[in-house]
């Protein structure tokens, strides 16, 4: 058969062009007045403004721009790029034990989520968003195991429309493999005592923010997550599913989406995102996946049989980690190849890839789109069992009871870290588990959300060492990658060790830690002693100002600006242009859009090191860090 879809959303710069040469912005600052005014003043026109974050979107020339940027040197301004559903390929077909609709997805028997099934766990109750192209009404969408109507809302934020149905389908696929209330038959006609969605009786709040064609923008992607979290209460929003995945435009903390997505996770809503579909390469997660309070979702394969585990891979388009900031991601992964998701004959996707077509009213689909789903519909079957999970603890049972790809004999990982995180989730294991307060341990993400300075934020524990060429995490470098990927089974022998852990259990201390206390310097610090001066700074006594400062106020303009403004070049930048070699860029300038702004698009600093220990002193980008824990989220908080 020939190429199936990959869906996952992937961020393009197109810029939206008028007959004016202007071009859509999300304009970023302390106060939307403030915002609307700067705007205003320069002859541009305010769009939108958004409530759950302080900004709102504009369109502006190129000539207004920089009167912006002159006159307000503190406002942020971002690309509203465009975003598109994105597709990959890959060769089969879905092994469908099918019956016109009537069939195994398989889903449910993958994730052990058929075992919850038949002890009444079915979602019901637990409030799923999902922000797509829409909904189509099928019946079992519409209708919930019972056969009763489903608590189902749509809503439209796309302007020029009001249509709220489905023309796309991805949307639908999404949410059937989350709600699909059909049960499952076995390959000979037989009903089974589970479902086909993993979650079938969870209620189901749509959010349509994708045009026909697949394609959006910053801008409605930011509408939709202002009505979700607007609008949690009402709808009893507890699970959010962003089946789309963005090229990143800065660090984690100054995205706009991923500071609406923090808000939503601090408002006890669990975000489920995909890692995106660039290929299981290092340094390939984009956004939101790379925020690293949220749940980052990979793709797995069947391989064509579901139920024979030495076969299953790691699916080659789903993308790896660390993040530029250091975090490991993904965290999990799910099934997410040639899986079998309802959709109508009249959208889009239907319409242009029939070789996709699984029988009756369903597609098979691929990418982490799918296997994100998936895993939104465990958690809704966590909640249910306990609804007074909140996204932490529902973040570290998932992670404890994963299973992690790997050689019940050898012991060796089939795949990094890096690429299937803490290994492939299971439903019965999550929601049998009683574990707590493993997850996003030592950050405050109230912090996060009213930082100030990078220095407030967080940054996690990935390294690369550039004479092995490869990845590795602080403290321990046995788990080491060279970033690429490399095809094998993960789970060669088909057998499961006995926990089932990535790390086993006396790597991981009493608290949960990856690393030991031992093998932590006395001081607590990132880098070891001998790189530190003697009193534990990283810059000696000599370097830091009576105050304690790191540059004593004699040095800091009247402007607060660490550098007066004579000694930053014409351009704002911190060193002018002919004072920087080529060895001497942060990041090469092929990373730096034309408005300055980073791409971060997977490229390290120019010896190739993210953070080089050797290259640590003075010039570091934060300082004083301190490990304050490190869970299999491992996060260092930054004081």
């Amino acid at each position: 058969m020939t190429s199936l879809l990959v869906l996952t959303a992937a961020l393009l710069y197109v810029g939206h062009q008028h007959a004016e040469e202007r071009f859509s912005y999300i304009v970023q600052g302390a106060s939307k007045p403030t915002l609307v005014n700067a705007v205003e003043s320069v002859g541009g026109e305010v769009l939108h403004k958004y409530t759950v974050i302080q900004a709102i979107s504009a369109l502006m020339t190129d000539a207004q721009v920089n009167e912006v940027r002159n006159a307000h040197p503190m406002i942020r301004l971002f690309n509203d790029d465009k975003v598109q559903l994105s597709m990959a390929n890959e060769r089969g077909v879905a092994a469908a034990e099918a019956f016109a609709n009537e069939r195994n997805t398989y889903v449910s028997t993958l994730t052990g989520a058929s075992q919850l099934h038949q002890n009444g766990i079915t979602g019901k109750g637990v409030g799923v968003a999902i922000i797509d192209t829409g909904v189509r009404h099928m019946k079992s969408i519409k209708q919930d195991t019972t056969g009763h109507k489903r608590n189902l809302v749509l809503h439209n934020v796309l302007g020029g429309t009001d249509i709220k149905h489905d023309e796309n389908g991805h949307g639908t696929h999404v949410a059937s493999i989350i709600g699909n209330s059909s049960y499952s038959y076995d390959r000979n006609g037989n009903q089974m005592a589970f479902y086909n969605g993993v979650a079938p009786d969870a209620d189901l709040l749509v959010v349509k923010a994708f045009y026909e064609d697949g394609s959006s923008t910053y801008t409605e992607i930011l509408k939709a997550l202002d009505y979700v979290i607007s609008h949690k209460d009402e709808h009893n929003i507890k699970v959010l599913n962003l089946s789309f995945s963005a090229n990143p435009q800065s660090f984690y903390w100054d995205d706009p989406i991923n500071q609406a997505v923090t808000l939503a996770w601090s408002k006890g809503i669990t975000v489920l995102a995909s890692a995106g579909n660039k290929g299981s390469d290092a340094m390939s997660i984009g956004v939101p996946g790379n925020n690293p309070y949220v749940i980052t979702i990979g793709a797995s394969s069947d391989n064509g049989t579901p139920y024979f585990l030495g076969d299953d891979i790691l699916s080659s388009f789903s993308s790896a980690g660390p993040t530029v900031e250091g975090f490991i991601k993904p965290e999990l992964i799910a099934p997410g190849s040639k899986i079998q998701g309802l959709m109508s004959e009249n959208s889009y996707i239907y319409r242009n890839f029939p070789e996709a077509d699984a029988g009756g009213k369903y597609m098979a689909l691929s990418g982490t789109s799918q296997s994100t789903a998936v895993t939104s519909g465990i958690v809704a079957l966590l909640l249910q069992e306990d609804p007074t999970l909140s996204p932490d603890d529902v973040k570290c049972r998932l992670l404890s009871s994963a299973i992690a790809g790997a050689n019940s004999e050898t012991d060796e990982y089939t795949y990094s870290v890096f690429q299937q995180g803490a290994g492939f989730v299971n439903a019965e294991r999550a929601v049998n588990s009683d574990t707590v307060g493993c997850a996003n341990r030592g950050m405050n993400i109230e912090q996060t959300l009213t930082a100030q300075t990078k220095y407030q934020h967080y940054v996690g524990p990935a390294r690369y060492n550039l004479q092995e060429g490869k990845f590795y995490l602080v403290g321990n470098k046995e788990y080491s990658w060279d970033g690429t990927y490399a095809s094998g089974h993960l789970w060669p022998d088909d057998e499961i060790g006995a926990d089932g852990h990535l790390w086993p259990d006396d790597e991981i201390g009493a608290a949960g830690h990856l690393w030991p206390d031992d093998e932590i310097g006395a001081d607590g610090h990132l880098w070891p002693d001998d790189e530190i001066g003697a009193d534990g700074h990283l810059w000696p006594d000599d370097e830091i100002g009576a105050d304690g400062h790191l540059w004593p106020d004699d040095e800091i303009g009247a402007n607060g600006h660490l550098w007066p403004d004579d000694e930053i070049g014409a351009n704002g930048h911190l060193w002018p242009d002919d004072e920087i070699g080529a060895t001497y860029y942060l990041w090469p300038n092929d990373t730096i859009t034309a408005y300055g702004y980073l791409k971060l698009d997977g490229k390290f600093f120019t010896n190739g090191h993210l953070w080089p220990d050797d290259e640590i002193g003075a010039d570091n980008i934060w300082s004083q860090q301190r490990i304050e824990n490190a869970a299999i989220t491992n996060t260092w908080f930054v004081e």
